[in-house]
């Protein structure tokens, strides 16, 4: 089964920017269902299994456990966030509080 990330409006060019930079092997879909969400968020809401909150955070567990789901490595993930703004918490390694 193909990985995708279904994202639509503003956000679709920076992530279909950073999967082509990156060569990642998944797809960039505005519509139909993806592994991964992304959507604009209001504040700084939690990110959840499936659904990216633009804006938002995510656990640093959470955050490498979409990227085996994704099948794409865990720097690749961290980079995929850095640009939609998403804040981590609960590091493992104490950077991000």
């Amino acid at each position: 089964m193909s990985k995708a990330i279904s994202v639509t409006g503003e956000l679709a060019g920076k992530v279909t920017d950073l999967v082509a930079a990156e060569a990642l092997a998944i797809e960039v879909v505005s519509s139909g269902d993806g592994t991964v969400r992304v959507v604009e968020s209001e504040g700084r809401v939690q990110c959840d299994s499936s659904t990216l909150q633009a804006g938002g955070w995510i656990t640093c567990e959470g955050a490498r456990t979409m990227a085996s789901e994704l099948g794409i490595p865990v720097r690749a993930m961290g980079k995929l966030i850095d640009v939609l703004d998403i804040k981590i918490r609960n590091c493992e390694l104490g950077c991000f509080e």
